[in-house]
């Protein structure tokens, strides 16, 4: 069964490089900023720094900085005392205060006023918060991921983004390139989240049309990983008997029948089902099925990483 993190095993040069930086990064204290569009993985990345970090047993904390204003993300992120303001009806912990000992995850920085970034780059600085409504200073230890979709230094010429800040968060820059730039991962990513929502969903899927394999193969992702993700899931749960179909694809993704899979992924199909269907009919005993189909185990045993072949 792949890991939750599938994703981030890729055979892209420029993933698999900006994975290297994120993996010797993390054991350090430094600030990281992940840049890439929306959808990539970038909360993903981070997590993956954190858990590789000497922080790993204290909390990985993130916070979305563009689902607030101004007001509620600075008492998102340090907390207020009660009566603090109309409605603090009582005492709340920020997340930089819960964030102590671990990782702070702050997602499109990049949309952050000059002023959220003055506070926060303060708090780097002195290494101290206090809640909205009191006085009194606390020590605090973190460790600074964040992440942005923006054009960070378009922003500072245009006087949006604090120049200082920015210096202060991105000791190291890491670049995760889109989906559509790691399309020799895009096969294994399919066959990797309709394992997992055939599973969540508790439905069997043994197989994809060629049509609607070649209409995900062809598209472009403008929402990457999420948008994959989305589209599976609902062509999960749209499937009937086994089956993913080309009738359940929506439009804006299904391409021009004047645009078909190579002969060889037509080739690679057909051996993927036929191979699962062996595998199935001998309840994934490799011995027999390698026997049947006339090939070693090794073999077998390759096509079935190949493929990505899981038992249900």
């Amino acid at each position: 069964m792949p890991t939750p993190n599938y994703f981030l095993e890729s055979r892209n040069r420029a993933f698999n490089k900006a994975l290297d930086l994120a993996s010797r990064a993390a054991d350090s204290n430094s600030s990281i900023l992940l840049l890439g569009e929306s959808g990539v993985g970038k909360e993903v990345f981070a997590n993956y720094i954190h858990h590789l970090s000497s922080r790993k047993d204290n909390a990985f904390v993130a916070v979305n900085c563009h689902a607030f204003s101004e007001y509620l993300l600075q008492s998102e992120l340090y907390g207020h005392e009660k009566g603090a303001f109309t409605g603090a009806y009582e005492k709340r912990i920020g997340r930089i205060e819960e964030a102590h000992g671990g990782t702070l995850f702050l997602d499109e920085i990049g949309d952050t006023t000059l002023d959220v970034q003055l506070n926060l780059l303060r708090v780097l600085d002195n290494k101290k918060i206090a809640r909205i409504g009191s006085n009194v200073l606390m020590d605090i230890d973190f460790r600074l991921i964040c992440a942005t979709n923006r054009d960070i230094k378009q922003r500072i010429e245009e006087k949006k983004f604090r120049e200082d800040f920015y210096y202060r968060i991105s000791t190291i820059v890491i670049n995760i390139p889109s989906l559509r730039e790691r399309k020799e991962d895009l096969r294994r990513l399919i066959d990797y989240f309709i394992f997992k929502y055939a599973v969540e969903l508790k439905k069997d899927i043994f197989n994809i049309e060629v049509e609607a394999l070649s209409a995900l193969m062809n598209y472009n992702y403008p929402g990457n990983i999420r948008e994959l993700k989305n589209i599976i899931e609902r062509l999960v749960v749209l499937s009937r008997d086994g089956m993913i179909s080309i009738k359940d694809i929506s439009e804006e993704i299904y391409i021009n029948p004047s645009s078909p899979l190579l002969l060889k992924d037509v080739r690679a199909a057909a051996e993927k089902k036929h191979i699962e269907k062996m595998l199935s009919l001998n309840d994934f005993n490799m011995t027999s099925t390698a026997e049947q189909l006339g090939i070693s185990r090794r073999q077998l045993f390759n096509k079935i990483n190949e493929y990505s072949i899981y038992k249900h």
